[in-house]
């Protein structure tokens, strides 16, 4: 079975709103994010994931939340590792028109629903808090 590694960014404005992303492929909404490339740590994986989805210069926090699951159809095991993001600015532009339909800032309570795969509010993973520390290269 393949590991795979997916990277996702609660963002939330000064509102209090949160942005999400209409992804093309499944036409569903999600946090912005992605697969986790060969060689890339899972912050500088994100950092790209989310200028290249929205145009915001990613500050990556703690993390929130990870989640795993296992696809027998596809042979692959899956983490998704949600992050809490700030930005200084928030003036999105969708730069990978090909896979991201529309961005969309909206309250907890509008994305709660629209995450349909989540079992519970981003309220709980806003107040959520584990330490990312990446310790580098290893001998």
């Amino acid at each position: 079975m393949k590991d795979l590694k997916v990277v996702y960014a609660l963002i939330q404005n000064e509102n209090g709103e949160v942005l999400l992303v209409h992804n093309t492929d499944d036409d569903g909404w999600s946090l912005p994010g992605g697969k986790v490339e060969y060689g890339e740590t899972l912050v500088e994986a994100l950092e790209r994931e989310v200028m290249e989805e929205t145009g915001l210069t990613a500050k990556v926090g703690d993390i929130v939340s990870i989640n795993e699951g296992k696809s027998t159809r596809m042979n692959v095991h899956t983490l998704f590792i949600m992050f809490k993001v700030t930005v200084d600015e928030y003036k999105t532009e969708i730069h990978m028109k090909d896979e991201i339909a529309e961005l969309r800032w909206l309250t907890v309570e509008e994305a709660d629903e629209k995450l349909v795969y989540y079992h519970h509010s981003l309220k709980e993973f806003l107040s959520n808090k584990a330490t990312y520390y990446n310790e580098g290269y290893v001998d």
